[in-house]
C-alpha cells in the first residue's frame, strides 16, 4: 500500500493523531487513579482507545489494534462498576500505552508493525476483564527516574501546531507587507519622494513589527506540552520511594517559545525528582508531623514583567539549612567560620553547586551531586535564572524566571572603546550618569573592588573595559561615569560603560562553538547599519562580582594611594604536577582541552621549537618545567628526558590564544578546584603570577602568556584575547 498515491500522508496523519491519542490515554489513567468511577473520565478513555484501535484496523496494524481492544475490555467492568481500577490495574493500562507508544515510533520508522509478543500484557489486561483478583504484576514496575515513554526524538516531534486564524492574520498582513514595499519602491523612482516616502516608511515600520508579533505567536506553545509527562513521572517515582505523592498543574496553557519549551524538560525532571525523594516525608512522618499522608507537589506558570515565571513547590519537610552549612564545610567549600556567617538565603545557592548532595547514600535518584546543578546551568544556558525558598517543616519553592523568546529581544546597545555591545533589557535596571566630581565622591576601590554609593548603598560594579582586557581595571574619573544597572538573579551591580545608545529589538545569534566558553557574551546580532555586535550576558558579568559590605565599606582604600589589596574572587582552576613535587594552577577559563599525546609525535623543528601532530595540525609545545625552573641548561635536559621517555605520552594542556593553539606540558594533570584567589605577588620569577595553598599544598599561578612569551613570543603576535 506504500505504493499508493497520498498513502505517506495517511501514515502521517496516523502517527501523528495516535500519538496524541496515546498522551491522551496516559494522562486519564491517572486521573482515573486519583478518581476511580468517574463516568465522564472513562467516556473520554472510551473514545481515544476506540479511535486509535478503528484506524489500526483500517490501516491493517492487528497488534496494535488488539491492544486497544483488551484495554477496551477491561475499561467496560469499570464503566459498568464491576471492576476498580487500583494501582496494579492502572499500571497495566499504563504498560499498554508504553507498547502502543513503542508500536506507532516502530511503524514511523520502518512502516511496518513490530514483531513484539504482547501475549503477557494481553493476559493481564483479559485476567482483569474476567473479574480476577487484584494482579499480581510479575514484570517490574519503572524503575524511578526512568522515562521509557518519553520516546525519541522523532520528525513529529519538530512540528507545531498553528491556529488557522493566526495564519490568516499573517497572510494578510504579508499582504499589506507587499503594499508598502510597492509605495516605497514608488517614492525611490519619483525624483522629489519628499513627505510620500517617510509616509511610506513609517508604514513600513508598523506593518513589520505586526508580522514579527504573529511569526513570534506561531513558535508560543502552551508549557502544557511539557508536562504532560510528568505526572507519569510523579507517580512511579513516589511508587519507588515508598511515598503517595499527587501532583498538581496551574497555568498548563502559558505560552513558552518552543525551543524553550523543550529546554526546560531536564530541569524541571530533576526538581521533580528532587522533591519527591527528598522534600516530600514519608506517610508516617507526614501523619507524625500532623500532615496528610499525601504529599503535594505543584507546578506553576505565569507571566510577570515580560517574563515567564515557572514555581515548582512542595509541602515537605523542607531545606535543612545547618545541615547544607556542615556538608559545604565538610567538602571544602568554604570554612566553617565562613558557613556560620552565611545569611540564609545565600547558603541555600549551595545547593546548586557541583558535586553539592546532602543524601546520605547514593541511590538511583540521588547522591551524586549532579541534579541541581543541572537545573541551574541549563536554566542560566537560555537566559533565566533560579531562586529557591524553603521553610523548615512547610516546604520549599523553586522558581524560574525565564525569557519568553530567545529569537527577537529588546536590547539597550552600549559603547565600549568604540565597540559596541548589545545588553538585554530584561536584566536591565536604571542608567546612572555621573558628572567628574559626582563620580570621584561616589566611587572609590574596597579591597580591590570598584563600588558606587547609590542612595546610600554600595553597588559593585564591573568595568567593560577591564573585564574585556581593552582598559584599566580604574578608568580615569575626571571624565565621569555611565553605570548602567542590571539584575543577574539575586545579585545587583553596576556596568561602567563608555557610552549608551539607543534601544533597539535585535536579532540573537548564537555564537561560534569556539566563543560559546566565553562567560560574557550570551550571543551576537546584526545592526541596523550592517555591524555586529556582541550581546552581553549579565549572569556571566555577575558571576565576576564580589560581595561589598558596609562593614567592609569603612575601609576605604583612597585614590592614588598604595597598590590594591590582593585580587579576591573565586575562580575555577586546574591543578597540574611540575616536576616530582611542585605544583600550578592554570585559570580553567584558559583551558581549551586536556589531552595526552604520544611522545612519539613530538618532532622538534629548525631553531628549537617542539612541535606536536594533532588532529592533522601542528600543536606548539612549551614546557611549562623550562620556563619555571628558568635555570642554565632546563631546556636541554627536558629534552634529553623526552627523548628518554619516547613511547610514553605527554600530559598536554591545550590553551588558546587569538588564532593560535600553543599546548603546555606538565608532568601530570591533577584534579579541577575552585579557589579564593588571594596571591601573594612578590615572586619575580618568569611565568609565576603568584602563589598559594590550594588543598594544604603550596602551588604557584601559571602566567599563560608569559609562559608561551618566554620561550616563543612569535606566537603572541598580535596579543592574547
Amino acid at each position: 500500500m506504500s505504493d499508493t498515491p497520498g498513502w505517506d500522508d495517511v501514515m502521517r496523519e496516523f502517527l501523528i493523531e495516535s500519538r496524541e491519542h496515546v498522551q491522551s490515554i496516559e494522562a486519564t489513567v491517572l486521573e482515573l487513579e486519583a478518581r476511580p468511577g468517574s463516568q465522564p473520565l472513562l467516556a473520554q478513555l472510551f473514545r481515544a482507545l476506540h479511535t486509535v484501535k478503528g484506524t489500526c484496523g483500517f490501516l491493517g496494524f492487528s497488534r496494535l489494534e488488539a491492544l486497544m481492544h483488551a484495554a477496551e475490555e477491561m475499561l467496560g467492568l469499570a464503566r459498568d462498576r464491576r471492576l476498580v481500577l487500583d494501582r496494579e490495574r492502572v499500571s497495566t493500562l499504563l504498560a499498554a500505552a508504553d507498547a502502543a507508544r513503542g508500536t506507532l515510533e516502530h511503524i514511523e520508522a520502518t512502516g511496518l508493525e513490530p514483531a513484539v509478543d504482547h501475549s503477557a500484557l494481553l493476559a493481564r489486561m483479559a485476567g482483569a476483564a474476567a473479574g480476577s483478583a487484584p494482579l499480581e504484576v510479575s514484570e517490574p514496575l519503572t524503575p524511578p527516574g526512568a522515562l521509557p515513554w518519553r520516546g525519541a526524538a522523532t520528525g513529529v516531534d519538530s512540528k507545531l501546531r498553528v491556529d488557522v486564524a493566526l495564519l490568516d492574520r499573517l497572510m494578510n498582513l504579508m499582504g499589506e507587507l507587499v503594499l508598502a514595499r510597492n509605495r516605497i519602491l514608488q517614492c525611490a523612482a519619483s525624483p522629489t519622494p519628499g513627505a510620500d516616502l517617510l509616509t511610506a516608511s513609517q508604514r513600513l515600520d508598523v506593518v513589520t513589527t505586526q508580522v514579527q508579533q504573529v511569526v513570534m505567536k506561531t513558535r508560543l506553545q502552551p508549557v502544557g506540552q511539557v508536562w504532560n509527562r510528568f505526572p507519569r513521572l510523579v507517580r512511579e517515582l513516589a511508587h519507588g520511594c515508598g511515598k503517595q505523592v499527587r501532583l498538581q498543574l496551574q497555568g498548563a496553557d502559558t505560552e513558552l517559545d518552543k525551543t524553550l519549551v523543550e529546554a526546560l524538560h531536564d530541569p524541571l525532571t530533576h526538581l521533580l525528582r528532587n522533591a519527591v525523594d527528598h522534600g516530600v516525608e514519608t506517610p508516617e512522618q507526614r501523619l507524625a508531623a500532623g500532615k496528610p499522608p499525601v504529599g503535594c507537589l505543584t507546578l506553576s506558570a505565569s507571566h510577570e514583567g515580560g517574563l515567564v515565571h515557572l514555581g515548582m513547590s512542595d509541602d515537605g519537610a523542607g531545606i535543612d539549612v545547618q545541615r547544607v552549612r556542615q556538608v559545604a564545610a565538610q567538602r571544602g567549600l568554604l570554612t566553617a567560620d565562613q558557613a556560620a556567617r552565611m545569611p540564609d538565603a545565600e547558603a541555600l545557592t549551595l545547593i546548586f553547586m557541583p558535586g553539592f548532595s546532602t543524601a546520605e547514600r547514593v541511590t538511583s535518584l540521588s547522591g551524586r551531586g549532579v541534579g541541581m546543578d543541572v537545573v541551574r546551568s541549563q536554566v542560566e544556558r537560555i537566559g533565566g535564572t533560579v531562586e529557591v525558598h524553603s521553610r523548615p517543616g512547610q516546604g520549599t519553592t523553586f522558581t524560574l524566571k525565564i525569557p519568553l523568546t530567545l529569537a527577537i529581544i529588546p536590547a539597550l546597545l552600549v559603547t565600549c572603546r568604540g565597540d559596541r555591545y548589545a545588553l538585554p533589557q530584561a536584566s536591565l535596571r536604571e542608567v546612572v550618569f555621573l558628572e567628574p566630581t559626582q563620580a570621584r565622591k561616589d566611587i572609590t576601590r574596597i579591597q580591590g573592588a570598584c563600588v558606587l554609593r547609590l542612595r546610600g548603598e554600595l553597588l559593585p560594579l564591573v568595568v567593560l573595559a577591564a573585564e574585556l582586557g581593552v582598559g584599566p581595571a580604574m578608568p580615569d574619573l575626571d571624565e565621569g561615569a555611565t553605570v548602567v544597572v542590571l539584575q543577574a538573579g539575586e545579585r545587583t551591580f553596576g556596568l561602567w560603560v563608555d557610552a549608551i545608545h539607543d534601544t533597539e529589538e535585535i536579532v540573537v545569534k548564537p555564537l561560534w562553538k569556539h566563543l560559546k566558553g566565553l562567560a560574557c557574551y550570551a550571543g551576537a546580532t546584526v545592526l541596523g547599519d550592517g555591524r555586529v555586535a556582541l550581546i552581553l550576558d549579565a549572569m556571566g558579568l555577575g558571576r565576576r562580582v564580589g560581595t561589598v559590605t558596609e562593614a567592609q565599606a569603612q575601609v576605604v582604600i583612597p585614590e592614588a594611594a598604595e597598590a590594591p589589596a590582593p585580587q579576591e574572587t573565586r575562580e575555577r582552576v586546574l591543578l597540574c604536577r611540575n616536576g616530582a613535587e611542585g605544583r600550578v594552577a592554570i585559570p580553567l577559563s584558559r583551558v581549551a582541552r586536556l589531552e595526552e599525546l604520544p611522545a612519539s609525535d613530538v618532532e622538534r623543528m629548525s631553531g628549537g621549537m617542539e612541535m606536536a601532530r594533532y588532529h592533522g595540525q601542528l600543536l606548539p609545545l612549551v614546557h611549562v618545567a623550562s620556563v619555571l625552573e628558568a635555570r642554565p641548561g632546563a631546556t636541554e635536559r627536558i629534552t634529553q628526558h623526552l627523548q628518554v621517555t619516547l613511547g610514553e605520552s605527554l600530559s598536554v594542556v591545550v590553551t588558546q590564544h587569538a588564532d593560535t593553539r600553543v599546548g603546555l606540558v606538565v608532568d601530570a594533570i591533577l584534579d579541577v578546584a575552585e579557589v579564593e584567589l588571594a596571591l601573594q605577588r612578590e615572586t619575580r620569577r618568569p611565568g609565576v603570577l603568584g602563589s598559594m595553598v590550594v588543598q594544604a599544598r603550596a602551588t604557584e599561578f601559571l602566567d599563560v602568556e608569559g609562559t608561551v612569551r618566554a620561550v616563543h613570543p612569535e606566537l603572541l603576535t598580535g596579543g592574547a584575547p
